[in-house]
């Protein structure tokens, strides 16, 4: 069934903020004994632009105290850090585009041990995460498949529609985001709209404010 979508990343585009970084802080101070992982942190991520580590393990560092949190210290970690970083216009834009009968799709690079929580939202139909791999019924820092970022994030929406039984009405359908390196995941959609960026590559610039 065609249907038409809004589909947004997360990441500087529904919130202000990014969460990687946060949950960084989050599990630091939740467990002060796991701040020498900020090292580890800062080598991975140069291994990682020097093109010498997979972004899978380099992401891996961020999520160190993963190990350490159950279901109730993600769904804190999302009410008191994440939820009040959502822009207000881009609520509005989502709440608009739901009554407007669209398929509201969150599609993000961030894990889904805590991005699944912005299903909640009453205007969100789905989110999409980089899956990380559950051990003894916990989350683990290590990410399972692939990055979902870039082609990864096409993939994962197509296997979503598969799902779903539904197919995207081009025409009619939108996708926001704050990078290029979405625009594999904005060919599936005519409106483009890069947010708080220039106009570039047929992607028309939005301004939202805190």
């Amino acid at each position: 069934m065609n249907q038409k979508f809004a589909i947004f990343d997360i990441d500087k585009t529904v919130i202000h903020t990014d969460s990687m970084f946060q949950f960084l802080k989050y599990g630091i101070r939740k467990y002060p004994a796991t701040t020498p992982v900020i090292l580890k942190v800062v080598l991975h991520s140069l291994l990682y632009k020097l093109r010498l580590l997979e972004a899978e393990k380099a992401k891996s560092a961020y999520f160190h105290a993963m190990r350490h949190l159950d279901d109730s210290d993600l769904k804190h970690f999302y009410e008191t850090e994440l939820k009040p970083a959502i822009f207000p216009d881009a609520l509005k834009e989502m709440q608009l585009k739901k009554s407007e009968g669209y398929h509201v799709l969150l599609v993000t690079a961030s894990p889904d041990a805590y991005m699944r929580y912005f299903a909640e939202l009453p205007c969100v139909d789905a989110v999409i995460a980089t899956k990380l791999s559950v051990r003894d019924g916990r989350f683990t820092s290590m990410i399972e498949g692939n990055n979902c970022k870039g082609e990864e994030k096409v993939n994962r929406i197509q296997q979503y529609l598969s799902e779903q039984r539904l197919a995207i009405d081009y025409d009619s359908s939108c996708a926001y985001s704050d990078s290029l390196s979405d625009l594999p995941m904005f060919r599936l959609v005519k409106h483009k709209y890069l947010i708080n960026q220039k106009s570039a590559h047929g992607c028309e610039g939005l301004t939202w404010n805190k």
